[in-house]
């Protein structure tokens, strides 16, 4: 009896139908999207050093005590329903309606302050590695006074903001799909929100 020897090291030369390629989901951007970030003297790794090294403390209280030597920047930008840059109109950028702002917070003595404020809105080139690139800056800064009267009026503007984007978005800034998880940013937030300049408080 013969038997036929199969080279199974040779691939078959069957056609096969190529499979779709799998598209990817993109995510997009809340149309009022807040950004929040510490500007701190401490880097991040040392404070996660600091955490590990304090184990009879509490997480918390350290985070408590890393913010009075920090900054904190919050930044809302505004996207479309495709979530691409929105069209503003800067001629308008000291009304309400203009959300395009950023603010820098100070913590100091257990109290939170808003030490500068920007209203974003000039396209502004710059190089990077030899290439263009495109970034918005300032069209205004203020610097508001520590004085009630001034910080009253600046968390006012602030809280506007928070409002406006939560009836726009249909979710508050508090959301996860805001850039404002991180645990400090939570903390910052809080005391924001609990700030005697609030005009709620």
């Amino acid at each position: 009896m013969n038997f036929c020897r199969v080279d199974k090291s040779k691939k078959s030369t069957a056609s096969k139908t190529p499979k779709p390629p799998k598209r990817i989901k993109k995510t997009i951007q809340p149309r009022r999207h807040f950004k929040a970030w510490r500007v701190s003297s401490t880097s991040f790794s040392k404070l996660i050093e600091k955490i590990k090294d304090s184990k009879n403390k509490d997480e918390a209280v350290i985070l408590e005590e890393h913010m009075e030597d920090c900054n904190f920047r919050v930044v809302c930008e505004l996207n479309d329903e495709e979530g691409n840059q929105e069209e503003f109109d800067l001629s308008k950028m000291h009304e309400r309606s203009h959300h395009f702002k950023s603010f820098l917070f100070k913590v100091c003595n257990g109290k939170v302050f808003i030490i500068e404020k920007q209203i974003l809105g000039i396209l502004e080139k710059y190089y990077f590695c030899d290439a263009p690139h495109y970034g918005y800056v300032p069209a205004e800064t203020i610097y508001p006074g520590l004085s009630l009267t001034e910080q009253r009026s600046v968390f006012k503007e602030f809280q506007e903001l928070m409002e406006d984007a939560e009836t726009i978005n249909g979710f508050p800034i508090y959301d996860q799909r805001h850039h404002t998880s991180q645990p400090i940013i939570r903390q910052l937030l809080i005391r924001i929100s609990n700030s005697h300049f609030f005009s709620n408080n």
